[in-house]
């Protein structure tokens, strides 16, 4: 069963940050290796942060997903 997963994209400058609905974080890193899995959400990031994070389906990707595969070719 899907579980959703707290993602992070690290740019070098920063990050961008998401949920992804993914069966596994081994799936995630599988399919979008230029993703960290956190298992821990961060301490600065408060409930209102975490309520503006894009949630992002790995079988339908868009967002931050469709990028980072756009970016690959």
């Amino acid at each position: 069963m899907p579980s959703r997963y707290l993602v992070v994209y690290d740019y070098g400058m920063g990050g961008l940050w998401a949920y992804v609905i993914a069966s596994s974080a081994t799936e995630i890193l599988d399919a979008f290796p230029e993703l960290e899995v956190v298992h821990e959400q961060p301490e600065w990031m408060d409930d209102a942060e975490r309520g503006r994070l894009d949630v992002l389906d790995i079988e339908r990707p868009s967002g931050l997903l469709s990028q980072i595969l756009a970016d690959r070719t």
